[in-house]
């Protein structure tokens, strides 16, 4: 499973956005072979449509999940459209615990 969140750093020890669409990276984990990638979020430079640009990025890399603070109207009608479940999170913790917690629901 891919899972995207939205993260002020490049690593997994960096703290999770408090936005989707303005967030400065996108770290997307794979929990099967325990790997990650980050990749710069378009949206964050951009005034209008951040989130929809965010949004086209998670689905080009496949997430499957996406944890998250926040997310728009317009990005979270296009990642249901996509079949990316949504989980919002609480506060703003690492990438890295926010991945753990997230799996241990799971039962991973």
């Amino acid at each position: 499973m891919k899972i995207a969140i939205p993260s002020m750093g490049e690593s997994l020890t960096s703290i999770v956005s408090r936005t989707l669409g303005r967030s400065p990276f996108i770290i997307i984990y794979d929990d099967k072979n325990d790997s990650f990638v980050s990749l710069e979020n378009p949206g964050f430079q951009i005034q209008d449509g951040s989130g929809l640009k965010t949004s086209e990025l998670i689905i080009q890399n496949n997430a499957d999940v996406l944890l998250t603070r926040e997310i728009g109207r317009k990005a979270y009608s296009v990642l249901m459209k996509e079949y990316v479940d949504i989980h919002l999170l609480n506060s703003s913790k690492t990438v890295k615990s926010a991945i753990n917690k997230f799996l241990k629901k799971r039962g991973k």
